[in-house]
């Protein structure tokens, strides 16, 4: 039910649904004091998450701050969620937050990991898709030993990422004296070392370097469209943190 819910809730804080709704109110509605009014709330939603700087300034406020790696890792825990449902095995449909895979295995040929952990069924209500298992496959084809992926196949979403990872690497040692590496994406970091620290694992955040700033004038007035739709992604990553809150997952 929660899982449902959480699909539901994304779809409605979704900024580009509330333009389309309230464009088509200022079209539809009977009353024309209130269709100017609609029109005005769509035309600034447009304007206000179509600009790039207002994302990227709150965006940065909200992504986890860097820290260099002082050591090694004997797991660089992986989250899934960087491939389309439609993937298989044969052909991988990979998404624009694939970095975290990339990250993974340069940490990897780095020897900055020892072993791979990959978390993460599938995102999607009807989706059959087992990610990890389709990951493990590609990472071994390009060269990654087989015995250094593991793989977590159960989890739909942050908080059992977790609690399954958990689960799998207490049973494979007795003792506690092993470190994790979380790895994901720069707007997922903050819910998931809030859900990683509610385990009994010595984990720790893998957060790259910042990006050089560029400033110019098209970046700062222009509308883009990759803005309006990365709005989506950041406000499912605050609603979800905040409503972790609220049921104590975090």
């Amino acid at each position: 039910m929660f899982f449902l819910l959480s699909k539901i809730l994304s779809f409605l804080i979704d900024p580009f649904f509330w333009i389309v709704v309230f464009l088509l109110a200022s079209l539809l509605h009977k009353r024309k004091y209130l269709r100017r009014r609609f029109l005005t709330l769509g035309l600034l939603f447009l304007i206000l998450f179509s600009n790039p700087f207002i994302y990227k300034f709150i965006n940065e406020l909200w992504t986890v701050k860097h820290v260099d790696l002082k050591e090694k890792y004997d797991y660089g825990i992986l989250l899934g969620g960087m491939i389309d449902i439609e993937s298989t095995p044969e052909n991988i449909l990979f998404l624009k937050n694939n970095d975290r895979l990339l990250n993974t295995i340069e940490l990897f040929s780095e020897k900055r990991i020892k072993k791979i952990l990959i978390s993460g069924a599938s995102g999607s209500i009807n989706s059959e898709l087992k990610e990890a298992e389709i990951l493990k496959k590609y990472l071994v084809k390009i060269g990654i030993p087989d015995s250094c992926v593991l793989v977590e196949n159960s989890s739909k979403n942050t908080y059992e990422n977790a609690i399954y990872c958990e689960k799998i690497l207490t049973q494979i040692h007795s003792s506690k004296d092993f470190n994790c590496l979380i790895i994901t994406s720069d707007y997922h970091m903050r819910r998931s070392l809030a859900c990683f620290k509610k385990t009994n694992l010595n984990i720790h955040l893998y957060v790259k370097k910042p990006t050089i700033k560029h400033f110019d004038l098209e970046y700062i007035i222009v509308p883009q469209s990759y803005a309006l739709f990365s709005w989506k992604v950041l406000l499912h990553e605050m609603v979800g943190y905040f409503t972790y809150k609220l049921l104590n997952y975090i």
